[in-house]
Order: structure tokens, then sequence, then C-alpha cells
């Protein structure tokens, strides 16, 4: 068995981790369900969607039970992490053609966004 959405149960991915006491996954119809709501005046992590499985925005927050490399690369089987969150700004820009990274200082959070592709004239 493979995994599942945490709210909905769909084995339908990509999913997005939510990390906090324990991990949930949630599917991009629950992300785009719970996308307006937020928790103690924070964004709810969510993702941006083209089409029904392919995310086009990434939010990334700091992962509480990690004390030193708290800060995870967003895009599914990377798994770099990092201390400080604006370095997977470079992360990203290094190692994931097709992504860019910013750093959100006001909501401290960093936000992974697909590269459109320039359409050919």
């Amino acid at each position: 068995m493979g995994p599942r959405c945490s709210f909905c149960g769909t084995a339908d991915g990509p999913f997005l981790e939510i990390e906090g006491v324990f991990t949930l996954l949630m599917c991009v119809g629950c992300q785009a369900a719970r996308g307006s709501s937020s928790r103690a005046g924070l964004p709810t992590p969510r993702a941006k969607t083209h089409g029904p499985h392919q995310p086009t925005e990434l939010v990334v927050q700091r992962d509480p039970s990690e004390p030193w490399l708290g800060w995870g690369c967003p895009i599914e089987g990377c798994g770099y992490r990092v201390v400080l969150p604006w370095w997977l700004v470079g992360h990203t820009a290094a190692e994931h053609s097709g992504w860019t990274a910013t750093w959100e200082a006001e909501w401290m959070r960093v936000v992974d966004r697909r590269v459109e592709s320039p359409e050919a004239s």
C-alpha cells in the first residue's frame, strides 16, 4: 500500500508533506480546499497547480522538530536540508532547472515556483 492523503485518503499524488508533531500528507485537491484557511496567523502550506497533478508552487516552512537542519528542499526526491532558509534559494538555482526559489522574510518561508518556459514565437 502506497502513500495516501491524510485528509481525504486518495492515493493520487503528488503530496505535500506537512510537518508538525507528526508528518501528514496532503493531496493537491485538499491543498486547494484548505488554501484560504490559516493557523496562528500564518498561511497554510499549499501548492498551486496547472494540471491535476503538476504543482507549480511549493511552500516550505521550518520543521520545528529539526534543531539544526530545519529547512528542506520541497522538490520531490531531493531531500537537501539546510540551517538557514535563504540557502535553499541558491540550492534551487544550482540543482533544479525549471524551478526558482524565493525567501519571503515576512512569512518566514521559502516558496519554490516552477519556471514557465518561454514559448517559441
